[in-house]
């Protein structure tokens, strides 16, 4: 019968150890919930840029993910510490940040 116990209370403690916040998958898999594989650093011109979409880091994935959109349809990861995106990153910031919704137009009648 103490042969059952054993194993038994040994699972019992490795159970209460781990962090109920974050499942034992999660805490050591941080990086299934990543969106991309590789990154590059290569330049990529602006002009062939459809969308830019920066992803902070959380929800499973430890690292901050920037990923852009092309004209052509395809997809590419880039890394975020390259200067030149995060040159891009700084100027539609700025644009973002400056930029104002239009006025509406009011028409008045004149009598």
């Amino acid at each position: 019968m103490s042969s059952i116990w054993a194993p038994l209370l040994l699972l019992l403690l490795l159970g209460s150890h781990l962090s109920p916040a974050r499942g034992l998958l999660e805490a050591y898999y941080t990086n299934w919930k990543c969106k991309c594989n590789q990154e590059s650093s290569d330049f990529v011109h602006p002009r062939f840029i459809d969308q830019l979409q920066v992803f902070p880091r959380g929800n499973g994935c430890a690292r901050v993910e920037i990923i852009l959109r092309m004209k052509n349809k395809s997809v590419i990861c880039v890394n975020p510490q390259s200067k030149w995106i995060q040159t891009i990153v700084k100027i539609l910031q700025k644009k973002k940040s400056f930029s104002t919704p239009p006025t509406p137009v009011i028409k008045r009648r004149v009598s």
